[in-house]
């Protein structure tokens, strides 16, 4: 099980969204752990009402940077970022699919404080 857990992750991971993404309110965020053989860390599934009269353009930039984009996670990265553009409700939403992973460092620490 990984050192850094779902929410924290999430946590870190809607920090480093902010200063790129603008004013926005969660609709919904979802992650649950995820490990491979050689990492560790969580997917993240997040809905994010871009609040403003800019949404509609903060939108579609971030639609197509996202997922190339560089995001500041603390004791991590995101591997991987996918994000949707809808409307609910008069409401524009960007929908966020993401796996962080956390750094070996990290986990490392945590595994020499934990033994």
């Amino acid at each position: 099980m990984s050192r850094w857990p779902a929410d924290r992750a999430r946590t870190e991971l809607l920090r480093a969204l902010e200063p790129h993404v603008g004013p926005f309110t969660v609709l919904k965020a979802e992650s649950r752990d995820w490990a491979s053989a050689l990492f560790v860390g969580a997917r993240h599934r997040l809905a994010l009402a871009l609040d403003g009269p800019d949404g509609v353009a903060r939108a579609d930039r971030l639609s197509e940077s996202l997922p190339e984009m560089e995001l500041d996670l603390r004791g991590g990265f995101v591997a991987d970022c996918q994000a949707i553009v809808t409307r609910a409700d008069e409401r524009i939403v960007l929908g966020i699919e993401a796996l962080t992973i956390e750094e070996a460092e990290t986990l490392s620490r945590g595994v020499r404080r934990a033994g």
